[in-house]
């Protein structure tokens, strides 16, 4: 059987640039789909995020990043670590996939997008989104340099409502937390979110909506404060509703300092360590997890 066809992905992306079927897509320093730029992807494309420290990178890791006024136009795509020699690996340490956009002006892990255009808004569509081993987590060694900080797995930063039109998003195994949104409102028809790192949605003043179907799975393990949900409010409340008659199964940690309104959904304990379980269909009512004050 030939090799796959590997081909590199250049740090800046400007225009229109077609990733094709059968063939592999590598980022191996911080990579860019530029303002006014358009990524289309074909149905079932790979694209392998190098693990390992990139000093040229800004972030200090490889990373593909869609700036704000950026495009992506997708069927099913996968977004996975890779290692030097460029093949797919089970271990995360990377600078994982964001998304910036021009809804509000946001700011996270040494990274900022600014509201100042009428034109800078974004536009990302895609059917699935699939990202495994994305993102890295704290350094050994302590040290005070930003680029060394965690990083998340799936990132979007100031997305707003009409800029997102992903149907679903997939978070396997993340560096950090799962899926991350800072000044952000979208929805999504499903989400799953399996073993992350940390937390599994991490939601800084933003909100997200899920209509079908929401997976998050974090299983207990010997780390502290790893959560379902962990909420921030510095630039205004976080919430997640859960539409009626969506299919949730979540176990973990609920998260703390957080509300819930639900009917058909077990009362979370503020109590940290307590395992919280719910399979089911949300049958009487939407749900919704809310945080108007800081954790």
């Amino acid at each position: 059987m030939a090799a796959k066809a590997l081909e590199h992905l250049p740090e800046a992306i400007t225009g229109t640039q077609r990733l094709v079927a059968g063939v592999t897509y590598v980022v191996t320093t911080d990579v860019r789909v530029r303002d006014g730029a358009k990524l289309i992807v074909e149905d079932g494309v790979t694209i392998l995020i190098r693990n390992g420290l990139v000093p040229a990178s800004p972030i200090g890791h490889a990373a593909l990043i869609f700036e704000q006024g950026s495009a992506l136009d997708a069927q099913r795509i996968s977004i996975r670590a890779c290692n030097a020699r460029l093949r797919p690996v089970k271990t995360a340490d990377n600078g994982g996939v964001w998304f910036f956009g021009g809804y509000r002006s946001a700011e996270k892990d040494g990274l900022a997008v600014a509201v100042a255009r009428p034109h800078a808004a974004s536009s990302f569509e895609a059917a699935v989104i699939a990202a495994y081993y994305l993102g890295h987590g704290d350094p050994v060694a302590p040290s005070d340099d930003p680029m060394l900080d965690d990083r998340d797995g799936f990132s979007l930063m100031g997305v707003g409502p009409q800029e997102w039109r992903v149907a679903e998003v997939r978070s396997f195994h993340s560096g950090d937390d799962g899926l991350d949104l800072t000044n952000s409102q979208i929805r999504l028809e499903r989400l799953r979110v399996v073993a992350p790192a940390e937390d599994g949605i991490n939601l800084s003043s933003s909100r997200l909506e899920v209509a079908r179907s929401l997976f998050v799975d974090v299983a207990m393990t010997e780390t502290a404060d790893r959560d379902i949900f962990d909420f921030e409010v510095d630039d205004g409340p976080s919430s997640v509703e859960i539409a009626q008659h969506c299919h949730v199964d979540i176990s973990g940690v609920f998260g703390d300092q957080l509300h819930l309104i639900s009917p058909d959904m077990p009362v979370a304990t503020e109590a940290e360590d307590v395992p919280y379980r719910f399979k089911g269909f949300l049958r009487q009512s939407p749900a919704l997890v809310y945080s108007l004050n800081e954790d």
